[in-house]
């Protein structure tokens, strides 16, 4: 006969038992529900992009501000969340020609429902600044700084850098639609007033061309051009370019006539695009690659064939480097190389034989931070992808900076490798704001190794543009900024007070290397 207490041991065990099947059952329905949302948001978000790992933004920015356009990007408008907001009537044309914001869901309701809640529940609360980082700079003493004032503009919102190594001149444009050619130790020599602000520049067999962006800001309007600089007026070559960020201009067939690439960066719509001459002397446009973010392109003979070929970044969206290899006469096929995720940000590329095997190496750096998660990311920073040959490109190094978005890379120092120069428009702006400039010495290449420098000021750079030149003539390869004083996110008041007050255009750093030349 069982007693009092038994009965009562046998009851908490069985309770327990049941307890424990119903939680075991509702952890595998969470699971397959988990898994029912991965899979959806794989299936849907690889159809326009790599997809983003969920854990990269947290569940404010996600619900608050990447969901509402994610979901518009899918045929779902969210309540009191309109996509099309800001935009012109021909604007919105142009998007709904392009089928930007579908006019029917292409998933159900339920589907996104279980989309949402997979990235939410696995987004972080918040993300915390890597403290490491504070203590892992030491001072810039190869550079010493020096700011240059070009002009009375202000607040100075430098657009576009370039030197010409032929003439020794700087060529600077701002957002006020001005182009100012300035000389070492003259200062600026010749102002041009310009279309719109000019982004670029090329110089081609003594001619000099600009790059005008039209519109800085996003837009789905075409109204950006590139011209020819005649005396001290620029005569459009093209026209109706949809945000022109990068042109070169070069003759791709070596037939005698150059041909013109184009980076229309556009906003939600945009590509890359070759003009070629015809037989009555028009330039007709070819669509490489109808892509929004086209951001940076190089020619180069990549393949070893004899014919030029063009390395494209695209920075949209769908964030990739192409090669368009030519196979016959200014006939290209398409080869992605690289590709990241849209939450990376990709800003900026540069070509180098980091290893010197005779291969074109890929540095890319990813910061932009100033559309809808102005967080930090640790996946922000420098990326150097080795050629392994047959177009693969194998990521060999990274170097983590909040919100980098210019690159360098050039032997500064020159000791036989390749360093780094990189500027963040959007740094973490406390404890790490000087991280704004950063320059990394190479001391092991084939381990890479490199040591970080800064430069404490009051006033820390403030760049979009980023060039290097031997401007003092002294045998050394020197680094020259833009100062660009307005913050699309937001930044601390007295910091963007310093940065809007200042008088400079330009902060040079001067490469301590060899002495001035007399």
């Amino acid at each position: 006969m069982r007693t009092r207490g038994t009965v009562l041991l046998l009851f908490f065990i069985i309770t327990g038992i049941l307890g424990l099947n119903s939680f075991i059952v509702k952890t595998k329905s969470a699971a397959t529900m988990d898994e029912e949302g991965r899979v959806l948001f794989l299936r849907h978000c690889t159809v326009c992009h790599l997809a983003p790992d969920p854990a990269g933004l947290t569940k404010e920015v996600w619900a608050g501000h990447v969901l509402p356009v994610m979901a518009a990007r899918m045929g779902i408008i969210y309540p009191n969340y309109d996509p099309l907001k800001g935009l012109s009537d021909e604007e919105q044309a142009i998007v709904k020609k392009h089928n930007i914001i579908p006019e029917e869901p292409v998933c159900t309701d339920a589907d996104w429902a279980k989309i949402r809640d997979y990235i939410i529940s696995n987004a972080p609360d918040s993300v915390s600044a890597d403290e490491k980082r504070l203590t892992r700079n030491g001072p810039l003493t190869q550079f010493i700084r020096q700011d240059v004032q070009i002009d009375n503009k202000a607040p100075s919102l430098i657009t576009g850098l370039k030197y010409n190594s032929t003439t020794k001149t700087l060529w600077i444009g701002n957002f006020y639609n001005q182009v100012l050619n300035w000389q070492y130790g003259k200062g600026a020599i010749k102002t041009i007033k310009s279309q719109s602000p000019v982004v670029d520049f090329n110089f081609y067999k003594n001619n000099t061309y600009f790059t005008q962006i039209g519109k800085l800001y996003p837009t789905e309007l075409s109204t950006g051009s590139y011209a020819q600089l005649a005396d001290t007026s620029a005569v459009p070559i093209l026209t109706q370019l949809h945000r022109p960020v990068c042109t070169k201009i070069n003759d791709l067939n070596n037939d005698g006539t150059p041909e013109i690439v184009v980076c229309n960066f556009g906003n939600k719509t945009g590509g890359l695009s070759l003009f070629k001459k015809n037989k009555s002397g028009k330039y007709i446009e070819d669509i490489l690659l109808p892509l929004p973010g086209a951001i940076k392109c190089y020619i180069k003979d990549m393949d070893g064939d004899g014919k030029k070929d063009i390395v494209a970044m695209f920075s949209q969206g769908d964030e990739s480097v192409y090669i368009f290899y030519q196979k016959d006469n200014l006939k290209f096929k398409a080869k992605r190389v690289l590709r990241f995720p849209p939450d990376y940000g990709t800003t900026d590329m540069d070509l180098v034989d980091y290893n010197n095997d005779g291969l074109n190496d890929i540095v890319t750096v990813h910061g932009d931070n100033a559309d809808y998660s102005n967080i930090l990311k640790a996946y922000h920073g420098i990326r150097l992808h080795i050629n392994q040959g047959a177009d693969v490109f194998k990521e060999r190094f990274f170097y983590p900076i909040y919100g980098v978005t210019r690159v360098l890379a050039e032997d500064f120092d020159k000791d036989g490798d390749i360093d780094f120069v990189a500027t963040a428009f959007f740094p973490g702006f406390g404890k790490l704001v000087d991280e704004s400039f950063i320059y990394l010495e190479n001391i092991n290449k084939d381990q890479f190794i490199f040591k970080p420098c800064i430069q404490k000021s009051e006033v820390p750079i403030k760049t979009l543009t980023l060039e290097k030149a031997d401007i003092d003539g002294d045998g050394d390869m020197d680094i020259i900024t833009g100062n660009f004083a307005q913050s699309p996110g937001p930044a601390p008041e007295p910091l963007d007070e310093k940065w809007k007050s200042a008088k400079y255009g330009l902060s040079i750093f001067y490469n301590q290397l060899y002495q001035p030349k007399k």
